[in-house]
């Protein structure tokens, strides 16, 4: 069975962060209070900070990768991100969608 390339990033982020941060932390599906988000919406990929029902620093991408690492950065906060970015994108290569 074939993935597509965001199903293989959204499924390489979930492995990512469910070994490196609290799952309160973020959201792979939306909107979740105090927490980094990142949500398939109708013209690309949102990633946003939400705190108090509101989207701060919100940012679009037409690529899937580029929000992901940018998810990734935010929720790093830049400890161990290239750590982390590196893993990722090894899940990812090794899928060949890269």
């Amino acid at each position: 069975m074939t993935h597509s390339k965001e199903e293989i990033c959204i499924s390489a982020l979930s492995e990512i962060c469910k070994s490196n941060f609290e799952s309160d932390e973020y959201s792979l599906q939306g909107p979740k209070e105090s927490a980094v988000c990142i949500e398939k919406i109708k013209d690309g990929w949102s990633v946003y900070e939400n705190e108090r029902n509101s989207r701060n620093d919100s940012f679009l991408f037409d690529n899937v990768v580029e929000a992901a690492l940018d998810f990734l950065r935010r929720l790093c906060a830049g400890i161990n991100y290239n750590s982390i970015k590196n893993s990722f994108l090894d899940l990812i290569i090794g899928q060949r969608i890269a």
